[in-house]
């Protein structure tokens, strides 16, 4: 444990140390994208969707969206006889100004109705094939799983329940969907389509496109949505089955750890500690911490960590970053999984 403690502080004092020097050459990179995209016409909006989704697994998506919602990579406009730089900027002000006639299309195809093929029609559709695609005793099984990361997408505009399905084990078909998506950001801006706000969700869709007048020309989003539904849910089938991935109810014959994890619940011990006895135990567990959808652990001996079980036990994803420390996608519900956990691994012996 010291030993492990001591190599820990000594890494994160090199990375320390490090990041000053390497940063800047990645926020410049990320500068050089956001100065392409406002260069690249009706191309740009391409670009950006694109990019968000690639820069999304790694976080770096936020500065990408910054760039492009609040500088003049979005544009610079004169509204209400203030000059507003920013795509999101413009559109607010835009909003609330009385002089202006409707949005501007150029502003507007980097913002809200650009994820709406993708987000309202495109994952549901990726969701419906990874249904139809699972083993047919194994559907039941996923159903709520699926459900609720659409209506997470459709409802909230949060994507990564979906995403993090087949991000992992499919990451050329995470590209795809980054394409896809990007191709919409890029159809909406050529429609004159003008929806803004930030989530590309159904609400957007009915506050800011069907409550602000046909001038949107919000009737285009369904259509636009219905050929994207059609287009991911072939491409997922098709690469599903050709290439045996395996997406949820595809993994395993998960009889034996559907009855571990029914015996874990009938204990009362619940879903924190299933997944605790698929990371080896709580002898295993060295840290333990979490962000909005993942657990963060640093663990004795990784050997001990199964895969397969926490993906049965409804882990959407087990990234493994070094020989000690991993995180386990677990959805929206990973804090109350953590706490449970944390309360079993500070529980005195029996």
């Amino acid at each position: 444990m010291p030993i492990i403690s001591a190599i820990t502080l000594g890494v994160v004092g090199v990375v320390g140390v490090l990041i000053p020097f390497v940063w800047p050459y990645f926020a410049a990179g990320i500068n050089g994208i956001g100065n392409l995209i406002a260069g690249a016409g009706a191309f740009g909006p391409f670009l950006f969707g694109t990019g968000e989704r690639l820069l999304l697994p790694i976080g770096l998506h936020h500065i990408l969206v910054a760039l492009v919602r609040f500088t003049e990579a979005g544009g610079t406009m004169d509204v209400c006889g203030q000059t507003v730089s920013g795509a999101l900027t413009i559109f607010y002000s835009e909003l609330s100004c009385a002089d202006t006639n409707g949005f501007t299309p150029e502003v507007t195809a980097f913002l809200s109705q650009g994820k709406m093929p993708a987000f309202l029609g495109g994952l549901p559709g990726a969701a419906l094939a990874m249904y139809h695609c699972a083993k047919p005793e194994n559907r039941s099984k996923i159903k709520a799983l699926l459900i609720s990361g659409v209506v997470a997408c459709v409802v909230g505009g949060i994507t990564e329940p979906l995403e993090f399905l087949f991000l992992f084990v499919a990451p050329a078909l995470y590209f795809i969907h980054a394409i896809l998506t990007g191709l919409g950001f890029m159809v909406m801006g050529l429609l004159d389509v003008t929806i803004g706000n930030t989530d590309g969700n159904i609400i957007d869709f009915l506050v800011f496109g069907v409550l602000q007048g046909t001038a949107t020309k919000w009737y285009l989003v369904p259509v636009v949505a219905a050929a994207w539904f059609a287009v991911y849910y072939a491409v997922f089938k098709f690469a599903i089955t050709k290439f045996n991935l395996k997406t949820p109810g595809r993994e395993v014959d998960t009889a034996e750890v559907d009855s571990e994890l029914e015996a874990a619940f009938i204990n009362e011990s619940g879903k924190g500690a299933a997944i605790l006895a698929a990371l080896g135990g709580k002898e295993n567990i060295l840290a333990l911490d979490n962000c909005i959808t993942r657990l963060r652990m640093s663990v004795k001996n990784m050997d001990l960590v199964d895969d397969a079980k926490l993906k049965a036990y409804g882990a959407l994803g087990v990234v493994k970053l070094d020989a000690h420390n991993l995180q386990v996608v677990i959805g929206t519900q990973v804090h109350m999984v953590k706490n449970e956990m944390q309360a079993l691994i500070s529980a005195p012996a029996m």
